[in-house]
């Protein structure tokens, strides 16, 4: 895509976009929208009407970690060795401390729960608001599940 083409659009059987590359000292002033590879920093970059943002860094990538636990009727706290793995041989204990409920998902019986509103997060413990019920070992239907390094955008 040339400079000056206005509205290219891509042939049928195209492979690839070129996006401009560009350093960071040589960064257009930005106009909301536009795209960029930072030749600087390694990053796609986005024009967000006030900065160029971060839109992804290889070098950060991060694998997902899903950890389960499951309900027993009475426990509203998991991590930091309280509640049950699954099979309930040993304490639940999260596999990444996240900084903060959002860096992470949580999900109870496969339905998101909201942080703050459906729990609360703080050192390595994950609380509800009212115990997760005892799995019946067939639908699994009160396991609870979090998912690990889930970063937001940008960072």
């Amino acid at each position: 895509m040339g400079r000056f083409a206005k509205n290219q659009e891509l042939g049928r059987g195209a492979s690839s976009v070129e996006i401009p590359q560009v350093s960071t000292a040589n960064r257009p002033a930005g106009q909301n929208g536009q795209i960029i590879f930072n030749t600087t920093t390694s990053t796609y970059q986005v024009y967000n009407g006030s900065q160029w943002y971060n839109v992804s860094e290889a070098s950060r990538e991060k694998t997902l970690v899903v950890d389960k636990f499951q309900g027993d009727g009475s426990t509203t706290v998991f991590g930091g060795g309280k509640g049950n793995t699954l099979d309930g041989s040993t304490a639940a204990t999260l596999s990444v401390v996240p900084a903060d409920a959002t860096d992470m998902l949580v999900f109870v019986g496969g339905v998101y729960q909201i942080p703050t509103t459906n729990y609360t997060y703080s050192g390595g413990e994950i609380t509800f608001g009212s115990p997760i019920p005892t799995n019946d070992g067939i639908s699994n239907g009160h396991i609870v599940t979090i998912i690990h390094n889930v970063h937001k955008l940008g960072e």
